[in-house]
């Protein structure tokens, strides 16, 4: 019980994405999606062909760790996590009918520190490397939908793990992290981008712990005010929906986690295919997770 509650308070909960962050509960309060990453043209993927750099950074801030009833379950309790991950894909030349084929890999490196009932743990490390070994895209013949599979996408446990330690930047599991992402523009003007995501883990056999499954969505209604700067507002709700296990049994209730976050975003593009995203998520409606606030800035640009 022991082992089992130090794991539930050690939230270094966080997050990133595609870094090791999530919205939800899962051992330490840690998922391999990066839920709230995904609020910028998502849904389109470079041409055949072309590679692409994006970076996603995050700075994490919480006060508190939630519990069940969404009220303060650990006492003093602080939690801060920057990373910084660095995307690379490619389209292949190849086709598939009406889809294209992209891959591609993603390495989050993190600043964690967390401190819990006064105990502080700071770790500097790589976290888990998530790849897209094949990617789906689409889009529609009037170019005004953008959509891609990505049914294979997988963390891996490659970040710095100990079990008796309070901040970790891995996870010491598989994380297989089906997901869909589309971009709709209604007008030359307005923007609608959507994601949708599981999370499903295999167990940490370091402490026998099964992390429930997860599901994540996310938003971004944006408003092109002019040719390079765009307005919006962004969020996501994440819900775990099966039960975390400890030796096999459910532990405590199921420690189900969830979260809500919304926020503004300002996009500008720099040039065609070049642009900055910067935006703030304050999350609530949270439980058994660290409560806090996020604060992104993205870019991407081919090379």
């Amino acid at each position: 019980m022991c082992r089992a509650f130090k794991g539930c308070m050690a939230l270094c909960a966080l997050f990133f994405t595609f870094f090791n962050a999530g919205a939800h509960a899962t051992e330490n309060g840690l998922t391999n999606y990066p839920v709230g990453v995904n609020t910028a043209l998502n849904g389109l993927l470079p041409a055949p062909g072309q590679t692409y750099f994006y970076n996603y950074f995050q700075y994490y801030k919480a006060e508190s760790f939630r519990g069940s009833n969404g009220k303060e379950a650990v006492p003093k309790f602080s939690a801060e996590v920057a990373v910084d991950a660095p995307r690379i894909v490619h389209t292949w030349n190849e086709t598939l009918g009406p889809f294209n084929l992209s891959s591609g890999v993603i390495v989050p490196i993190f600043h964690v520190s967390t401190t819990v009932v006064g105990q502080e743990d700071i770790k500097n490390a790589v976290g888990d490397v998530i790849v897209h070994p094949l990617m789906f895209g689409y889009s529609n013949p009037s170019h005004n939908l953008f959509m891609f599979l990505a049914p294979f996408d997988m963390a891996l446990p490659t970040g710095a793990y100990d079990k008796d330690r309070i901040a970790n930047t891995g996870q010491n599991h598989l994380g297989f992290l089906p997901n869909w992402q589309t971009t709709w523009f209604p007008t030359a003007k307005t923007e609608i981008s959507t994601s949708m995501t599981a999370e499903i883990y295999t167990e940490n056999h370091d402490t026998n712990y099964q992390s429930g499954t997860v599901l994540s969505g996310e938003l971004l209604l944006g408003y092109s005010v002019t040719d390079k700067w765009q307005i919006g507002i962004q969020g996501f709700y994440s819900k775990q929906v099966t039960d975390d296990e400890l030796d096999g049994e459910k532990y405590l209730d199921g420690f189900r986690g969830q979260s809500a976050a919304l926020g503004p975003q300002v996009r500008y593009t720099i040039s065609p295919g070049v642009a900055v995203v910067a935006k703030y998520q304050h999350e609530f409606a949270v439980e058994n997770r660290s409560k806090g606030d996020r604060f992104w800035i993205q870019f991407a640009f081919p090379i």
